[in-house]
């Protein structure tokens, strides 16, 4: 006989903010919330292939108990991080980027450069079925912004004066990403 533990909000929020997400998102399954598909990484950096899976979908004050201040005005409202915050923007250790809100493999080290722009720079995402990109046409100059697929967090934005072959460069802000060193 298989024991069932109780989910209790003590128990998900000691297991950290995506267990929450992941709490809150089980939650909602019986209400109709669209699919797409992600190619999912596990923590070795390894493909483990496309899954359809339900976005990841919270009210404003769920996002508030999931995630910092800073995150939240960053991945939820689409500010960015200022330049050379924190250290992903020096981290050339071997690892995956998540997204902060849902987990969502979205960038590799593998495709890391450094740009000297104080932002960490990827010449491309992980797998393009994981990120899309949307004109942002507000205030200043016309930006392409980069987003999560599975939960529509604002990841940064990206530009055309990148590397070779693509001339892509995916420069994102540290408080959308969660770095996982690469599982030995």
């Amino acid at each position: 006989m298989m024991f069932q533990q109780s989910i209790t909000r003590r128990r998900v929020l000691a297991a950290g903010p995506l267990a929450l997400a992941a709490a809150i998102s089980a939650a909602r399954a019986d209400e109709e919330v669209p699919e797409v598909t992600i190619v999912e990484f596990n923590d070795a950096g390894q493909k483990t292939g496309a899954v359809r899976v339900k976005k990841v979908i919270h009210t404003e004050g769920e996002w508030r108990k999931l995630l910092t201040l800073k995150q939240l005005y960053v991945a939820r409202k689409g500010a960015s991080d200022v330049p050379y915050y924190g250290t992903y923007f020096k981290l050339h250790d071997a690892g995956i980027y998540r997204c902060i809100c849902c987990g969502t493999a979205v960038f590799s080290s593998e495709a890391k450069f450094d740009h000297r722009s104080g932002f960490a720079c990827f010449k491309e995402p992980i797998a393009e079925e994981n990120v899309y990109t949307r004109l942002n046409m507000e205030e200043g100059p016309r930006q392409v912004e980069v987003l999560c697929k599975r939960c529509d967090g604002h990841l940064g934005y990206v530009y055309n004066d990148g590397p070779e072959p693509a001339h892509l460069r995916y420069t994102m802000s540290e408080s959308a990403l969660k770095f996982v060193p690469l599982a030995k």
